[in-house]
């Protein structure tokens, strides 16, 4: 039954949003060689106050990553992490002794309400074609959302500061202590929600907890 609810969702999708190439139009697939091989990472390294280093790949002002982006998230349009997820491995590559070697790596969670409109965790989703690319372990449980938060998109660094606030819990205590930590995203704007995620985890023993996003906004 769900295995035929997933193909009716996947049959309507195609037919509001027709598979054509984010950056020129060609059809048959969401983002075509030539495309990809245009679009050039700005990589940026970031310090936080609980994240020991945060690294983003792209730039969120690139259109077609916007476009990519923009349609996991709000268009629920899941396939579109074959692509994001071939664009981050790329250059995750290239860094890959900069980065080091997790114990594992664990995306940033959507607390069960979001989950269920969506119908998937973009990160979570973005974290397993890391691991398909790296062999990295995912950990999707280590840590949950607590509570439900208000949108971030409209407000202001003091107010996304606070609106993550205790929005985190760690739920694996053993499976946390004294290890190296990747947090996975797909967009870094402020770095309030993985702050908040790496201050918890690092209240319960983590090692190293280190960020990654595809995009800085």
């Amino acid at each position: 039954m769900i295995f035929g609810l997933d193909r009716a969702k996947k049959f309507i999708l195609d037919i509001i949003f027709p598979i054509e190439c984010l950056g020129c139009g060609s059809e048959k697939e969401w983002l075509c060689i030539n495309c990809f091989k245009k679009i050039m990472p700005n990589i940026r390294v970031i310090h936080g106050k609980n994240l020991d280093k945060v690294i983003t790949l792209y730039s969120y002002d690139n259109e077609v990553i916007k476009k990519l982006i923009h349609g996991l998230k709000y268009k629920f349009m899941e396939d579109l992490a074959l692509p994001l997820g071939a664009l981050l491995s790329k250059e995750l590559k290239k860094m890959e002794e900069q980065v080091g070697k997790p114990d594992f790596i664990a995306p940033i969670p959507l607390h069960k309400k979001r989950l269920l409109e969506r119908g998937f965790n973009q990160a979570e989703l973005l974290a397993l074609k890391i691991s398909e690319c790296f062999g990295w372990p995912v950990e999707k449980n280590v840590i949950m959302r607590s509570r439900l938060t208000a949108s971030q998109v409209d407000l202001d660094e003091a107010g996304r500061k606070e609106n993550m606030k205790d929005a985190f819990s760690a739920t694996d205590l053993a499976k946390v202590l004294n290890q190296k930590i990747i947090l996975i995203d797909d967009v870094f704007t402020t770095g309030a929600t993985m702050e908040e995620c790496a201050r918890v985890l690092k209240n319960v023993g983590a090692r190293e907890v280190l960020g990654l996003a595809l995009a800085k906004r």
